[in-house]
């Protein structure tokens, strides 16, 4: 039978150090922590994205193929995929503030290594070790912010992080093509390596620490059993159009998961406690709608990307502007969004958010060559104000749904929807370009483009109104 799991009360007793997450900072102090925090919220999402307008000069120094360049992007993803949910169990054990910092220091000598790559194998090997390296940082970052601040500030500092992460996704491949175009691709690594340099030195002089399980063992089994099937499921979406293998390769992440599920119901100390699901309503609906919204509008960028450029003849460079309007919003307003949670139902304003969302995909789905420039701009702010809506009182409403103990895994958890719904968007994309007949992109035939990108842009609204659905039934 399962161990009692709640020794984290043990850890509330005063020994020094902050228990399961009821302790906070002096101002100062908190102000520091929560710098920090924000700074690698920005530089986690932003060595993602930021990547991507470098592959051309790496293929280019390295004469590497398309499918070696594709692991430079996806190979990050997998790393973070298999050990986010780990991560945060162990920040629960060891200590958030010292997982955290061991991630920072990681993270920035992996990115200063990749700076000196020398092949396209090895450069694929240190993206991988970034992006398990991150998952120190994304798994404890949220459960840090919540853990040193007030419950009345829970919302407005989960707000900022969302802030700092969009920013960090959206301006990844404008400064990262900067760098590129000026000093080279290495120097985005120098850059990146020193950005978190700086997060390092706002936590000097914290020494508080703050546990959710400490002294508990590790879940060797569930963990391992998660570290396989999670990239395995994620490669399975990615290729589940090109092959009969990605079928094959899906359905084994599927039992996997399954299997880790079984797992975790009936170890003594799991990685993820799976009964904190069972009659937790808030919980339990608020992660199923943010990987459904996540799923919904993840691939808004490459879409509108298309749209402007194949379909509207318009620049690059004028079309990543126009994107940009999206992001900007999100950013601006999510931690205002936060700071709303704080004073109405987080579940209630999540919800007016994901509604907001749909009716922009709705939107969306009836863009065609000549839809004024505009309308397209305030469409994308449209999204953009649903998104910052629905994220950060989600986040908000997930945090606040569990005990202080479980903080460190929960907030892992939220990064595992974020991968999840991000790799379900893209395969609903390659899946429903393929079933509409588009066969290229570059523009020398896309008659069936415009339609395909309506049609998938409807799915998306029809993924929103499902989870419209669950963010209504979590406030019952």
């Amino acid at each position: 039978m399962r161990e009692d799991n709640n020794r984290a009360a043990d850890n509330n007793e005063p020994t020094g150090n902050a228990g399961a997450g009821e302790a906070v900072l002096e101002p100062g102090t908190a102000r520091h922590l929560f710098l920090a925090v924000i700074i690698t919220s920005f530089i986690g999402p932003f060595a993602g994205s930021g990547i991507n307008v470098a592959v051309p000069a790496i293929g280019q120094e390295f004469g590497a193929s398309a499918n070696d360049l594709s692991w430079v992007v996806f190979g990050y993803l997998l790393g973070a995929a298999m050990f986010t949910l780990p991560t945060g169990k162990l920040a629960d054990i060891l200590g958030r503030r010292r997982v955290y910092h061991m991630g920072q220091w990681l993270f920035s000598l992996t990115f200063l290594a990749g700076a000196f790559a020398t092949s396209i194998e090895m450069l694929n090997v240190i993206r991988f070790i970034e992006g398990s390296v991150m998952s120190l940082i994304f798994g404890p970052g949220m459960a840090l912010l919540v853990s040193s601040h007030p419950p009345t500030e829970r919302g407005r500092v989960i707000g900022y992080s969302a802030a700092s992460t969009y920013s960090g996704l959206s301006l990844g491949p404008v400064i990262s093509g900067f760098l590129c175009e000026l000093t080279g691709w290495r120097s985005i690594f120098v850059a990146t390596a020193a950005v978190v340099l700086i997060s390092i030195w706002m936590l000097r002089g914290i020494s508080q620490e703050w546990y959710g399980d400490k002294g508990a063992r590790l879940d060797v089994k569930g963990s391992l059993c998660y570290m396989l099937a999670a990239p395995t499921l994620l490669y399975g979406l990615a290729e589940i159009n090109s092959s009969e293998l990605g079928k094959v390769v899906l359905a084994l992440g599927v039992l996997g998961m399954l299997a880790f599920a079984f797992i975790e119901y009936r170890v003594a100390n799991p990685c993820l406690d799976i009964r904190i699901f069972k009659g937790n309503r808030v919980f339990t609906f608020s992660n199923l709608a943010a990987m459904l919204h996540y799923s919904a509008t993840f691939a808004i960028s490459f879409l509108m990307s298309l749209y402007l450029q194949i379909i509207l003849g318009f620049s690059a460079s004028m079309a990543g502007g126009i994107i940009l309007l999206q992001p900007v919003v999100m950013a601006l307003l999510s931690p205002k969004a936060g700071a709303l949670s704080d004073r109405i139902h987080p579940g209630k304003v999540a919800s007016v958010g994901m509604g907001i969302t749909c009716l922009g995909l709705l939107l969306m789905s009836f863009l065609n060559g000549g839809t004024p420039i505009w309308q397209t701009g305030l469409i994308l702010m449209l999204v953009g104000l649903g998104f910052a809506l629905f994220s950060s009182p989600n986040n908000n409403a997930i945090m606040g749904a569990v005990p202080p103990k479980y903080y460190g895994t929960t907030s892992s958890l939220v990064s595992t929807m974020r991968l999840f719904g991000q790799s379900i968007s893209m395969a609903l994309v390659t899946m429903l370009l393929a079933w509409c007949g588009v066969q290229s992109l570059t523009g020398s035939d896309n008659v069936h483009l415009l339609p395909a990108i309506q049609a998938i842009f409807r799915v998306f609204c029809a993924l929103s109104f499902i989870g419209i659905g669950f963010s209504l039934a979590r406030n019952k």
